[in-house]
């Protein structure tokens, strides 16, 4: 009974979120711990390392709110790379200006990216944080399988409700900050960054097909055990949050170095 009331009461705490409140938050974390400390004390302004990286990890898991309060300025929190031909071709700009693209995921991370500079150049430090934040929260729900495929709910496959149970109750009852090994953040000129999105997208879509699996195993079973659905999907999941990790530190590092050349060198002190 106890088992069970502590699932309703966690289903209502995190049914707005995504990856999951704290998902969303571990992976802003730890993006920014893969910031080099130059880098990254030219964008906290005045706030302390510590405040500032949990700042931004609660603002990047308090994006999946604003649906409920301004829904109609609100993207998509998903992305079907299959619908836009060779965008990896295009300019940041040009991806961004294709009609839809700043109604879904892709369209609102190209943005944020293009405010943390527009941010960066005036100081405007609050600003910036709520940028990055959001580049960190899309960037992170590109990575996730469920958000870049069709079938993103069991819809397809009779599974309905497979999003919620895979990402908001096994997410965040069993995943944490010891699991993420990432890698380091690399630095992208602006021409390599739509292939490196679009790739990345790619790889975490490839996982989708075994959270399915792991869901549908668990729906056909008499009780539904959380424990074992997580011992399968653990691999995937941990994968692609490592991934999201990855990106979004290397997105936020591009950002910033990416205009040193025309930046005042004091700005990188």
């Amino acid at each position: 009974m106890k088992s069970i009331l502590l699932l309703f009461l966690l289903a209502s705490c995190t049914a707005c979120f995504g990856w999951g409140f704290t998902a969303h938050w571990q992976i802003s974390v730890a993006a920014l711990n893969l910031i080099d400390s130059s880098t990254l004390n030219s964008i906290r302004g005045n706030v302390q390392e510590d405040v500032f990286k949990n700042w931004i990890g609660v603002q990047a898991s308090c994006v999946d709110l604003d649906r409920y309060f301004v829904k109609d300025l609100v993207p998509a929190h998903t992305f079907i790379a299959e619908r836009y031909v060779k965008i990896e071709s295009l300019a940041l700009q040009e991806i961004l200006d294709i009609p839809g693209m700043k109604r879904n995921a892709m369209g609102a991370l190209i943005e944020a990216f293009l405010e943390i500079r527009e941010h960066f150049l005036k100081k405007n430090f609050p600003d910036l944080a709520f940028a990055i934040a959001r580049l960190f929260h899309f960037g992170s729900d590109l990575m996730m399988p469920l958000h870049v495929v069709r079938n993103s709910d069991g819809q397809l496959t009779d599974q309905p409700g497979m999003h919620f149970r895979i990402e908001s109750i096994a997410g965040t009852v069993f995943f944490g900050m010891k699991q993420l090994t990432p890698e380091s953040a690399i630095f992208l000129q602006d021409f390599e960054i739509p292939e490196f999105i679009l790739n990345s997208i790619s790889q975490s879509a490839s996982l989708a097909s075994t959270f399915e699996a792991a869901d549908k195993k668990r729906l056909s079973d008499s009780i539904y055990d959380y424990s074992e659905l997580w011992e399968e999907i653990s691999p995937a999941f941990t994968e692609a949050v490592n991934r999201a990790v990855f990106v979004c530190a290397s997105l936020l590092k591009s950002a910033i170095l990416g205009i040193e050349e025309t930046v005042p060198a004091k700005c990188f002190e």
